[in-house]
Order: C-alpha cells, then structure tokens, then sequence
C-alpha cells in the first residue's frame, strides 16, 4: 500500500512547515516537499496516508481547497525515502483510447499533476502528461467524447499556472480512432 501522497492546488505561499503542521495528528511523516502550487507528503505507515486521503482531500488549506490523492509512481532517484528493492513493478494494463487533446503553451514547471488537475475542470481526466519532447506542450484524453468537447470549448486560453494556453483535439489521433472504428 502506497505512502507517498500528492497535494495538488496549494497556496502559491505554503510552506513545508504550513502542511506538515496541516497533517499534523494523522501519522509520522517522513517526508515533505513543497513546490509553488503542489507538493508530496510521504508518511512512515500506509494506513496514514489512506486516512489523510480520506480527510483531507477537498479540504480548505491556507483559504484553499486542496487535492489530496495518492502520488503517481515514478523512478525514485536522489536519496528518496524508500528503501531500495522494495519497488515491486506489475505488468502495465493497455489503457483503453482516449479522445486526446494537445494542449499547448505551458509552463515549464507545469506538472503531469497540475495538468490533470486543470483537465478535470471540464470532465473526467483518464490521462494527462507533458511532452518533454516539445517543450511547453501537454497531453490530456478523455473516455468521453463529451468532456473533451467540453474541455476544447471551456479550457481553450485559459490560464494555467500564469499562462493562457491552447486546448486542441490531436486530430491525428481522433482520425485514427475513427478509422479503427470502421474496421
């Protein structure tokens, strides 16, 4: 069970201190780490870290409702808190397509995190990334292609993190879709 959590929607000015003292009473943490508008909060025992899930998520932190979920997996380097060999790695699931949207004109300290959460505005998010390949550029797909029309109509030159950016579908994929449809 995970232990690791991410905090999503933070006051530009949270502190490490300021959430550390907001989990204070939920269980040991052992460690946490505060960027501008997200964060992780890791604790020593999992049970925790599901009861802060629970709790906190949706909460008011410093005036604003927070995210409060477990953090996605990623390649643990540079002294993290987990202990070496205990990543246990499941054959990965093929994901079900998506209705995939560009979106284009982001930051570059915009994470996946930051760019699903904005997606969820408009709908149902079954995946987001960035493109590290062609910077200032992001993915998000949707299951539906009701949220993601909506996505295009509400999010297009909205801001994001401090800057507008452009929602578009990736007609590239919407037609490929389509035509596996007809097969």
């Amino acid at each position: 069970m995970a232990r690791r959590l991410y905090l999503g929607k933070l006051p530009a000015d949270a502190r490490t201190d300021d959430v550390s003292k907001f989990f204070d009473g939920y269980g040991r943490i052992v460690d946490c780490r505060v960027m501008t508008g997200f964060g992780f909060v890791e604790f020593e025992n999992p049970r925790d870290a599901e009861d802060a899930v629970h709790h906190f998520n949706g909460k008011s932190f410093m005036g604003a409702s927070i995210v409060v979920e477990f953090a996605k997996e990623t390649r643990r380097t540079r002294g993290d808190t987990y202990e070496a060999g205990r990543r246990e790695t499941a054959p990965r699931s093929r994901r079900p397509p998506g209705i995939r949207l560009i979106v284009s004109g982001i930051s570059r300290d915009t994470s996946w995190q930051d760019l699903k959460d904005f997606g969820r505005e408009a709908g149902s998010v079954s995946y987001a990334d960035i493109d590290r390949d062609n910077p200032g550029n992001g993915i998000l797909e949707y299951l539906a292609r009701e949220d993601a029309d909506r996505a295009v109509k509400e999010l297009d030159g909205k801001d994001l993190r401090g800057r507008a950016v452009r929602v578009t579908l990736d007609e590239a994929v919407c037609l490929f879709i389509t035509l596996l449809g007809q097969s």
